[in-house]
């Protein structure tokens, strides 16, 4: 074997070894671990080195990696379950798409994604994916309710909510999120940008997919 094959078959023991103690770390702590706490669990003396592996990772979908963003890792698409070791309190939830903070867009599912979610984060309201699922927010109509275009939102299944609930919701075939309320009497979609017009919802097309509970960031604007 030469130099260059050795070297490439230590650096795929080594990527092994990252993912496989970034796994546990998550699902023993419900978070993921800083780049240091990598380097000790994986036994690697340089931090260069756990980005290099951890970029690596991302490019293979196995995770999900933002550089300079600490304890932001998220395992993708694992099939380890609750049985499999999770604590109690984590669920893994599908992401199922894109949903817009702007005028509603012709809605559709893409599970391609899931995310490991601390349910005890959000008030224990959150209890597997039959109960909640994520979207991805495209869109700035819902910025002074600091929903800002790219967050993910953690929605809680429902058809039914309370006036001022932020809401995932469908108005034919077309999904937003806004806040429900009243105008007049008439229920309305509110957005939280004095750019937008508040959209009537008491058409027949009118649905409620779910509450808004909580929100994932990878940046601070």
């Amino acid at each position: 074997m030469t130099n260059s094959g050795k070297t490439e078959s230590k650096s795929d023991k080594a990527i092994d070894r990252v993912y496989n103690y970034v796994k546990l770390y998550i699902k023993t702590n419900a978070y993921s671990p800083s780049v240091r706490d990598i380097c000790k669990g994986a036994g690697l003396k340089s931090t260069s080195s756990v980005h290099t592996y951890l970029r690596k990772l991302d490019d293979m979908g196995l995770i999900e990696y933002r550089p300079g963003m600490r304890r932001a890792i998220i395992i993708k698409n694992s099939d380890e379950t609750q049985e499999a070791g999770l604590p109690a309190d984590v669920v893994r939830l599908p992401c199922i798409g894109k949903i817009t903070a702007g005028q509603p867009v012709y809605a559709f599912e893409d599970e391609s994604d899931s995310f490991l979610v601390n349910a005890s984060l959000f008030g224990n309201s959150i209890i597997g994916s039959e109960d909640a699922f994520i979207l991805k927010v495209s869109g700035t109509s819902m910025i002074n309710a600091h929903i800002m275009d790219g967050d993910y939102l953690i929605v809680r299944k429902q058809n039914s909510c309370q006036e001022g609930d932020i809401i995932a919701a469908l108005i034919e075939d077309e999904a937003t999120v806004k806040r429900f309320g009243y105008k007049n009497g008439i229920p309305y979609l509110f957005p939280e940008n004095d750019m937008y017009s508040p959209i009537p919802f008491n058409t027949e097309g009118c649905r409620i997919l779910g509450k808004v509970v909580g929100l994932h960031r990878y940046s601070i604007y």
